[in-house]
Protein backbone atom coordinates (compact mmCIF):
# COMPACT_ATOMS: atom_id res chain seq x y z
CA UNK A 1 0.00 0.00 0.00
CA UNK A 2 1.76 3.36 -1.08
CA UNK A 3 0.15 6.80 -0.91
CA UNK A 4 1.03 9.75 -2.93
CA UNK A 5 0.18 13.41 -3.41
CA UNK A 6 1.40 12.75 -7.11
CA UNK A 7 -0.98 13.80 -9.88
CA UNK A 8 -2.38 10.08 -10.37
CA UNK A 9 -3.42 11.33 -14.33
CA UNK A 10 0.03 12.16 -15.00
CA UNK A 11 2.52 10.42 -12.18
CA UNK A 12 6.03 11.42 -12.81
CA UNK A 13 7.70 8.25 -13.32
CA UNK A 14 11.87 7.20 -13.25
CA UNK A 15 13.50 5.01 -15.80
CA UNK A 16 12.89 1.51 -14.39
CA UNK A 17 8.70 2.56 -14.63
CA UNK A 18 8.67 3.68 -10.63
CA UNK A 19 6.80 6.56 -9.49
CA UNK A 20 9.39 9.09 -9.20
CA UNK A 21 9.41 10.90 -5.91
CA UNK A 22 12.26 13.61 -6.59
CA UNK A 23 11.77 17.04 -6.61
CA UNK A 24 13.54 20.14 -8.08
CA UNK A 25 14.12 22.47 -5.05
CA UNK A 26 15.68 25.64 -5.88
CA UNK A 27 17.78 24.07 -8.93
CA UNK A 28 19.39 21.03 -7.32
CA UNK A 29 17.53 17.58 -7.56
CA UNK A 30 15.83 16.48 -3.74
CA UNK A 31 14.02 13.79 -2.38
CA UNK A 32 12.05 16.00 0.63
CA UNK A 33 10.06 14.72 3.63
CA UNK A 34 6.70 17.16 4.12
CA UNK A 35 5.28 15.91 7.41
CA UNK A 36 4.85 13.16 10.02
CA UNK A 37 1.20 13.58 10.59
CA UNK A 38 -0.42 10.71 8.72
CA UNK A 39 1.92 8.27 11.17
CA UNK A 40 1.39 10.66 13.87
CA UNK A 41 -2.53 10.00 13.36
CA UNK A 42 -2.17 6.53 13.38
CA UNK A 43 -0.14 6.68 16.67
CA UNK A 44 -2.65 8.79 18.17
CA UNK A 45 -5.29 6.39 18.03
CA UNK A 46 -3.22 3.36 19.50
CA UNK A 47 -1.30 6.10 22.15
CA UNK A 48 -3.81 8.81 22.65
CA UNK A 49 -1.64 12.20 22.41
CA UNK A 50 1.32 12.00 20.96
CA UNK A 51 3.45 14.66 18.93
CA UNK A 52 6.00 14.49 16.26
CA UNK A 53 9.28 16.80 15.67
CA UNK A 54 11.82 16.32 12.79
CA UNK A 55 13.18 18.37 9.62
CA UNK A 56 9.90 20.06 7.57
CA UNK A 57 10.60 20.87 3.88
CA UNK A 58 8.76 23.24 1.60
CA UNK A 59 8.95 23.37 -2.21
CA UNK A 60 7.42 26.50 -2.63
CA UNK A 61 9.10 29.70 -4.75
CA UNK A 62 7.66 31.25 -1.07
CA UNK A 63 11.21 34.14 -1.18
CA UNK A 64 9.96 35.79 1.80
CA UNK A 65 11.36 36.90 5.16
CA UNK A 66 8.07 35.05 6.74
CA UNK A 67 8.70 31.39 4.67
CA UNK A 68 11.37 28.82 5.27
CA UNK A 69 11.71 26.16 3.10
CA UNK A 70 13.54 24.16 6.00
CA UNK A 71 12.67 24.22 9.32
CA UNK A 72 12.12 21.77 12.23
CA UNK A 73 8.11 21.12 13.21
CA UNK A 74 6.38 20.23 16.16
CA UNK A 75 3.08 18.58 15.26
CA UNK A 76 0.66 17.15 18.16
CA UNK A 77 -2.21 14.58 17.79
CA UNK A 78 -4.53 14.40 20.18
CA UNK A 79 -7.06 11.23 19.59
CA UNK A 80 -10.56 12.41 19.75
CA UNK A 81 -10.26 15.60 20.34
CA UNK A 82 -12.59 18.70 19.07
CA UNK A 83 -11.56 22.33 17.96
CA UNK A 84 -11.82 23.56 21.50
CA UNK A 85 -9.00 21.55 22.52
CA UNK A 86 -6.98 22.39 19.70
CA UNK A 87 -6.97 26.08 20.64
CA UNK A 88 -6.09 25.07 24.23
CA UNK A 89 -3.18 23.16 23.07
CA UNK A 90 -1.90 25.53 20.98
CA UNK A 91 -2.38 28.61 23.57
CA UNK A 92 -0.72 26.61 26.19
CA UNK A 93 2.31 25.33 23.94
CA UNK A 94 2.80 28.88 22.68
CA UNK A 95 3.05 31.01 26.01
CA UNK A 96 4.75 27.41 27.69
CA UNK A 97 7.41 28.10 25.20
CA UNK A 98 7.43 32.09 25.39
CA UNK A 99 7.85 31.82 29.02
CA UNK A 100 10.73 29.39 29.15
CA UNK A 101 12.57 31.58 26.45
CA UNK A 102 12.06 34.79 28.51
CA UNK A 103 13.22 32.64 31.80
CA UNK A 104 16.31 31.20 30.49
CA UNK A 105 17.36 33.06 27.91
CA UNK A 106 17.26 36.36 29.51
CA UNK A 107 20.02 38.10 28.08
CA UNK A 108 19.84 37.32 24.79
CA UNK A 109 15.96 38.51 24.60
CA UNK A 110 17.20 42.18 26.11
CA UNK A 111 19.80 42.24 23.06
CA UNK A 112 16.96 41.45 21.21
CA UNK A 113 14.91 44.05 22.60
CA UNK A 114 17.68 46.92 22.28
CA UNK A 115 18.93 45.64 18.56
CA UNK A 116 17.04 43.92 16.62
CA UNK A 117 13.13 44.83 17.56
CA UNK A 118 12.61 47.01 19.59
CA UNK A 119 9.46 46.67 21.86
CA UNK A 120 9.79 42.61 21.68
CA UNK A 121 9.59 41.74 25.40
CA UNK A 122 6.63 43.83 25.89
CA UNK A 123 4.63 42.20 22.97
CA UNK A 124 6.00 38.27 24.18
CA UNK A 125 4.58 39.89 27.37
CA UNK A 126 1.63 40.96 26.46
CA UNK A 127 1.05 37.26 24.48
CA UNK A 128 1.65 35.30 27.67
CA UNK A 129 -0.84 37.32 29.53
CA UNK A 130 -3.75 37.25 26.96
CA UNK A 131 -6.59 35.33 26.31
CA UNK A 132 -6.60 34.31 23.15
CA UNK A 133 -9.46 35.50 21.14
CA UNK A 134 -11.81 33.71 18.61
CA UNK A 135 -13.58 34.86 15.41
CA UNK A 136 -15.21 32.87 12.75
CA UNK A 137 -13.41 33.54 9.34
CA UNK A 138 -16.81 34.87 8.20
CA UNK A 139 -16.70 37.23 10.81
CA UNK A 140 -12.90 38.42 10.30
CA UNK A 141 -14.02 39.04 6.55
CA UNK A 142 -16.77 41.32 7.83
CA UNK A 143 -14.60 43.19 10.72
CA UNK A 144 -11.71 43.77 7.44
CA UNK A 145 -14.41 44.76 5.50
CA UNK A 146 -15.50 47.55 7.66
CA UNK A 147 -12.11 48.77 8.57
CA UNK A 148 -10.93 51.97 8.32
CA UNK A 149 -8.11 50.77 6.11
CA UNK A 150 -6.97 50.52 3.02
CA UNK A 151 -5.25 47.02 2.24
CA UNK A 152 -3.22 46.00 -0.61
CA UNK A 153 -4.91 42.95 -1.02
CA UNK A 154 -8.77 43.54 -1.27
CA UNK A 155 -11.11 41.44 0.98
CA UNK A 156 -13.42 39.31 0.06
CA UNK A 157 -15.36 36.07 1.49
CA UNK A 158 -13.77 32.48 -0.06
CA UNK A 159 -10.17 34.58 -0.38
CA UNK A 160 -6.97 33.31 1.93
CA UNK A 161 -6.49 36.08 4.46
CA UNK A 162 -3.39 37.84 3.88
CA UNK A 163 -0.19 39.04 6.02
CA UNK A 164 -1.49 42.39 6.11
CA UNK A 165 -5.01 40.96 7.24
CA UNK A 166 -3.96 39.22 10.03
CA UNK A 167 -2.05 41.81 11.81
CA UNK A 168 -4.89 44.63 11.42
CA UNK A 169 -7.12 41.77 13.24
CA UNK A 170 -4.50 40.96 15.56
CA UNK A 171 -2.76 44.49 16.78
CA UNK A 172 -5.49 46.58 15.93
CA UNK A 173 -9.18 45.18 16.02
CA UNK A 174 -8.91 42.57 19.14
CA UNK A 175 -5.42 43.65 20.33
CA UNK A 176 -4.50 40.01 21.46
CA UNK A 177 -3.61 36.69 19.44
CA UNK A 178 -6.32 35.06 17.72
CA UNK A 179 -7.97 31.99 16.13
CA UNK A 180 -9.38 32.60 13.16
CA UNK A 181 -11.97 29.18 12.26
CA UNK A 182 -14.35 27.84 9.98
CA UNK A 183 -11.68 28.82 6.89
CA UNK A 184 -13.91 27.73 3.72
CA UNK A 185 -13.47 24.23 2.67
CA UNK A 186 -12.00 25.75 -0.73
CA UNK A 187 -8.89 27.05 0.52
CA UNK A 188 -8.05 24.96 2.94
CA UNK A 189 -6.69 21.32 2.24
CA UNK A 190 -8.59 18.14 1.44
CA UNK A 191 -7.57 16.59 4.63
CA UNK A 192 -9.57 18.78 7.30
CA UNK A 193 -13.00 18.26 8.73
CA UNK A 194 -15.42 19.48 7.30
CA UNK A 195 -17.67 21.22 9.44
CA UNK A 196 -21.23 20.80 9.49
CA UNK A 197 -22.58 23.28 7.39
CA UNK A 198 -20.98 21.43 3.96
CA UNK A 199 -18.95 24.77 3.77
Amino acid sequence: FKVTTKDLHNVPKTEEGAIDFKQEFFGKESNLTVSGKLNGECYALAFRNIYTFGPTFRAENSNTARHAAEFWMIEPEIAFADLQDDMELADDKLKYVLEYVLAECPEEMEFFNQFVDKGILDRLNHVISSDFGKVTYTDAVEILKKADKKFEYPVEWGIDLQTEHERYLTEEHFKRPLFVTDYPKDIKAFYMRLNDDGK
